[in-house]
């Protein structure tokens, strides 16, 4: 009978996992999804402002309207898993350690997993984005385009404390060489409170992020933890040895995950695309004649 040791690896996986990722700063764990694979978030709108008038009786706040309501649909879409074995022959006759299942998976989670984890994330971050910029970056207009973006969700009046920006290293490089960037690129130890985190522009962490975890041209991304829930619903990792049909380890994991951006907080976030905006028009033209 197979031996399972996935409990032996569970903590250390959790560990590793949380400590690789780099869009865990951008994110939260506040919609609980319980055994439910969808979720409806509902928010209230709000009531207008009236002059209030001692003199219209019992209308004297105005005429009572009854508030409505949005509701948001978050369905778990992200049903990740891999499988891979050792064979016994094999690990006889490579060196020491070559072939140890636990390095394995650890491997396959440092290299494959997190990387894909990030890359979902921060693409659906981009496509949700309520601010979403277009332009030529140049070392001339890296800080002023950054502090845009900033300033177009401080215009909609979300809190500035907390807020994270996922940067490319090209982009980081620009802004280190803009003359308007003035701010210190490099933090002292104790100022580092994010994994990945290089310096703060515009009084937001700064995340360096490697250009195949970013969606195409994606130079940053600006948002805040509140606005984009990131459930991790499933996460199991298994080490079997000697199962049936296999003389060696049957190593197995499954990763069941999601991300949201509400919609009551999507202009929270901004993307910055280094490049023109694309014509979708002159795109939708194109595809009916081609069809």
């Amino acid at each position: 009978m197979a031996t399972n040791l996935a409990v032996k690896y569970a903590s250390q996986v959790d560990e590793v996992i949380r400590r690789g990722l780099l869009s865990t700063a951008g994110t939260n764990n506040d919609v609980e999804f319980g055994n439910a694979q969808t979720v409806k978030v509902y928010s209230l709108d709000t009531a207008p402002l009236n002059d209030y008038d001692p003199t219209a009786g019992m209308s004297r706040y105005g005429d009572p309207v009854e508030l409505e309501d949005t509701v948001q649909e978050m369905k778990m879409t992200q049903q990740k898993s891999f499988t891979f074995t050792i064979d016994k022959t094999y690990e006889a006759d490579s060196p020491d350690g070559v072939r140890n299942a636990g390095k394995a998976l650890q491997r396959q989670i440092e290299q494959v997993i997190i990387p894909a984890i990030d890359t979902y994330r921060f693409s659906v971050l981009a496509d949700k984005a309520g601010n979403k910029i277009y332009k030529e970056l140049t070392a001339q207009n890296a800080y002023a385009t950054f502090v845009e973006a900033n300033t177009a969700i401080t215009d909609e009046e979300f809190p500035v404390e907390g807020r994270v920006a996922f940067c490319s290293n090209a982009f980081i490089e620009l802004l280190k060489k803009d003359g308007g960037f003035t701010k210190a690129t490099e933090l002292a130890q104790d100022r580092i409170v994010f994994k990945g985190m290089v310096g703060d522009c515009d009084g937001v962490a700064i995340i360096a992020v490697p250009k195949r975890r970013l969606p195409e041209d994606v130079a940053f991304i600006i948002t805040h933890p509140m606005c984009a829930p990131a459930p991790v619903k499933l996460q199991e990792y298994k080490i079997h040895k000697d199962p049936p049909g296999i003389a060696g380890t049957l190593v197995e994991g499954l990763l069941y995950h999601d991300i949201f951006v509400f919609d009551k907080k999507k202009k929270a976030v901004a993307v910055c695309f280094d490049g023109e905006e694309p014509d979708t028009e002159e795109e939708t033209e194109d595809q009916t004649d081609n069809g």
